[in-house]
């Protein structure tokens, strides 16, 4: 791929249902990145969940100069996400929709500990 991603990170790891997972992709451009689109497809115990597509300038300031560069991104998780093993595949595209790069990430939600609070 022409954007060779470095790293994903999930947290909290493990994401707990009813709060908020961010997760951040580090990869460094060996480009210029005028615009492009970020997807994002979620899949529970390999079963399709759902696919967001984002225009990249809206999750970061565009252009995106070549060099490293991280993107963060957070989402509110319902307490009724059912608990158990997920994948994450990230996906970057071009305006033409050319595959720039690509990752999975493997990470679990669980339920939230009620005696935590106490």
């Amino acid at each position: 791929y022409p954007v060779k991603i470095k790293d994903v990170e999930v947290l909290p790891d493990p994401v707990v249902s009813g709060q908020d997972a961010a997760f951040s992709v580090s990869f460094p451009s060996g480009a210029r990145l005028a615009s492009g689109k970020l997807a994002i497809t979620v899949y529970f115990h390999g079963i399709f969940v759902r696919r967001e597509i984002y225009d990249l300038c809206q999750k970061t300031s565009c252009p995106v100069e070549a060099g490293n560069f991280v993107l963060k991104s957070s989402q509110n998780l319902p307490s009724v996400t059912p608990s158990g093993a997920y994948r994450l595949k990230l996906e970057m595209l071009d305006p033409k929709n050319k595959l720039l790069a690509c990752a999975m990430v493997n990470f679990d939600i669980v339920r939230p500990n009620p005696l935590a609070d106490q």
